[in-house]
C-alpha cells in the first residue's frame, strides 16, 4: 500500500510540475511586446483620436483591463488570462476611438476653447480654473457617453467659458506681465541704444494687445497672437542688444559679422545637396531651401496617398486568402465525410465562394479604378494651388491658392483659372458627390467666421454649378466650417493664409 501511495504521489508531483512547464514554456514562446503588441497599436490609435478626453469611460475600462494583463503577466497566472484581458482592452480602446469621431465634431467648440487656452498657458499661469475647465469638459464628455445630449451640452458649454476665463487670466499673467517686466529690463540695460526698432516693436505689439483685449471679448486669437509676438520682441531686442554690444567690444568688422550670419544658410544648404552662393545676396539661397521643402511636403503627401493605395492592396490580397482558405477548408471537411450525403451543402457552399469572390474582384477593379482616377487629378494641379490628397474613398481638393478679400465671399477674376481645373477634377469622377468646404483663419469672432465661410463655400458652389458643362451630373453641396480644422499655424501669416482656403471633397459613385 505504502508503494502505491508513493507513486500516486510521484505522479502528482510530476503532474504539478509538467504545469509548471507548460505554463513557463507558454510565456517563453510568447514575449511580452509580442502578446500586447495588438492592445499598444489599441491604445495608441485611442489616445491619438483623443479618445482618453472625448471618451473617458471606455478608454479608462481599456486601460483596467490592460493594466490587469501587465499584473497577470508578471505573476504568470497563466497566458489564458492576459490574453482574455488584452482582448477587453482592445475591444474598449476601439470602440472608444470609433465613438471620438462623433465626439469630436460635438464637441469641436469646446476642443477649441481648450486648445486656446493651452496656446496662453492657462494649464500653468491659471490652473485653478484650468482643473475647473477640466473636470466641466470630462463630466460632458461622460455624459455624452450615456446618451444625454442635453446634459453634455450643459456642462461642456461651462467648460467653454471657464476655458475662455482661463485664457484671458493667461495672456494677463503669462504674456503681459512678463512681456512688461522685460521690458522694464531691456529699458535698464538700455537696449533702445542698440535694438531702437525692435523694442518699439514690443512696446507697439503690447499695446495693441492691451487695446484689444479691451474692446474685443469675443475673439481671444488676435490679442493672445499679439501679445505672444511683443513677448517674443521684447527677448529679441534684449537679444540683440548682448549681441551688437558682444560685437563692439570685440572690435569686429562689418564683413566678419554678415560671413557669420551666412554661415547656418550654407551649412543647410549643404546638407540639402547643394552650394549656397551669396554673390547677389541671401534671397537666392533662401528661395533654394524653401522650393527644397515645399517639394519634400508634396513628395510626403504624394507618399501618403501611395501607402494607402498599398494599404488596400494588401486589405485584397488578404481578403483573397480568406477567401481561398475558406474553400479549401469546406473543401476538406466534404470529402473527409460522407460525399455523397452532403452534395447539396458542398454546392451550396461552392456558389457562396464564388459570390464572394466575385464581390472581391468588382471591389479590386473600382478600387484600381479610383487609384488611377485620383492620379489624374493629382496632376491637374500645381503644388501652389492646391494639395490632393485621398481621406479613404473620398478625393480631398485643398485650394490653399484660393483668395478672397478680406472679410469678402465674392469670387475674383484670378480664381477662375483655378476653379476650371476643379471642374476638370470633377468630371473625372461623373455621378459623384461634391462638397464645398469652407474655412476662415482665426482671426475675427467665432460666429462671424462661421458666416463668412458659409458664404464663401456657397459662391465656390454657385460658380461651380452655373459654369459646369455637364449639369444635374453631379450632387454639389456647400458646407461652412469657419476657423475649425486648422491645417497651418494661425500665428503665422503664412499660416493663416493656407487656414483661409476652400476644400473639395468629392465622393466617387462606389
Amino acid at each position: 500500500m505504502k508503494t502505491i501511495e508513493k507513486r500516486k504521489t510521484r505522479v502528482v508531483i510530476l503532474w504539478c510540475l509538467s504545469l509548471l512547464m507548460i505554463s513557463t514554456f507558454g510565456y517563453a514562446q510568447q514575449s511580452k511586446s509580442a502578446l500586447f503588441l495588438k492592445a499598444n497599436k489599441a491604445m495608441t490609435n485611442a489616445k491619438y483620436m483623443q479618445a482618453d478626453l472625448l471618451v473617458p469611460t471606455e478608454f479608462n475600462k481599456g486601460i483596467e483591463n490592460y493594466k490587469d494583463a501587465e499584473d497577470y503577466y508578471a505573476d504568470k497566472k497563466g497566458v489564458e488570462k492576459v490574453e482574455s484581458s488584452l482582448a477587453e482592452a482592445v475591444n474598449y480602446f476601439n470602440r472608444s476611438a470609433d465613438f471620438s469621431v462623433s465626439a469630436k465634431l460635438i464637441f469641436a467648440n469646446t476642443l477649441d476653447a481648450r486648445a486656446d487656452a493651452l496656446s496662453a498657458g492657462a494649464d500653468i499661469f491659471s490652473k485653478e480654473m484650468w482643473l475647473e475647465a477640466e473636470e466641466a469638459f470630462n463630466k460632458a464628455a461622460k455624459e455624452l457617453e450615456k446618451g444625454d445630449r442635453d446634459d453634455s451640452y450643459k456642462y461642456s458649454t461651462e467648460a467653454i467659458k471657464v476655458y475662455r476665463k482661463a485664457e484671458l487670466s493667461s495672456i494677463k499673467t503669462n504674456l503681459l506681465d512678463e512681456t512688461r517686466a522685460l521690458l522694464e529690463k531691456a529699458d535698464d540695460m538700455k537696449v533702445d541704444r542698440n535694438a531702437p526698432n525692435t523694442i518699439k516693436k514690443a512696446e507697439s505689439l503690447l499695446a495693441e494687445s492691451e487695446k484689444e483685449l479691451e474692446t474685443n471679448r469675443y475673439d481671444m486669437d488676435f490679442p493672445r497672437i499679439l501679445a505672444k509676438q511683443a513677448k517674443y520682441e521684447a527677448r529679441h531686442a534684449i537679444y540683440l542688444n548682448s549681441t551688437i554690444s558682444k560685437i563692439d567690444d570685440n572690435n569686429m568688422e562689418m564683413e566678419d559679422v554678415i560671413l557669420r550670419y551666412e554661415a547656418p544658410l550654407t551649412r543647410i544648404a549643404e546638407k540639402i545637396g547643394f552650394v549656397a552662393q551669396f554673390h547677389e545676396g541671401i534671397e537666392k539661397p533662401e528661395q533654394e531651401i524653401i522650393k527644397y521643402v515645399s517639394e519634400l511636403q508634396k513628395n510626403n503627401k504624394m507618399l501618403i496617398a501611395e501607402n494607402l493605395g498599398k494599404d488596400n492592396e494588401i486589405w485584397h490580397l488578404q481578403s483573397t486568402v480568406a477567401l481561398l482558405k475558406k474553400q479549401n477548408i469546406a473543401l476538406n471537411s466534404e470529402f473527409n465525410d460522407e460525399i455523397n450525403r452532403r452534395t447539396d451543402a458542398m454546392k451550396s457552399q461552392t456558389r457562396e465562394f464564388e459570390n464572394e469572390k466575385a464581390l472581391l474582384a468588382a471591389r479590386i477593379d473600382k478600387q484600381t479604378k479610383l487609384n488611377e482616377q485620383f492620379e489624374t487629378v493629382y496632376l491637374i494641379f500645381d503644388s501652389s494651388e492646391a494639395s490632393v490628397f485621398r481621406s479613404g474613398d473620398e478625393i480631398v481638393i485643398s485650394m490653399h491658392g484660393f483668395g478672397f478679400d478680406v472679410g469678402k465671399s465674392e469670387i475674383k477674376p484670378v480664381n477662375f483659372k483655378l476653379l476650371t481645373k476643379v471642374q476638370q477634377a470633377i468630371k473625372v469622377f461623373p455621378k459623384s458627390n461634391v462638397i464645398v468646404e469652407g474655412y476662415t483663419d482665426s482671426f475675427g469672432g467665432d460666429k462671424a467666421n462661421l458666416v463668412l465661410s458659409q458664404e464663401r463655400s456657397d459662391a465656390v458652389t454657385q460658380y461651380l454649378i452655373a459654369n459646369s458643362d455637364t449639369p444635374g451630373n453631379n450632387k454639389i453641396s456647400s458646407m461652412g466650417y469657419g476657423e475649425n480644422n486648422p491645417v497651418a499655424n494661425n500665428e503665422t501669416s503664412e499660416g493663416r493664409k493656407q487656414n483661409r482656403r476652400i476644400d473639395i471633397k468629392i465622393q466617387p459613385d462606389m
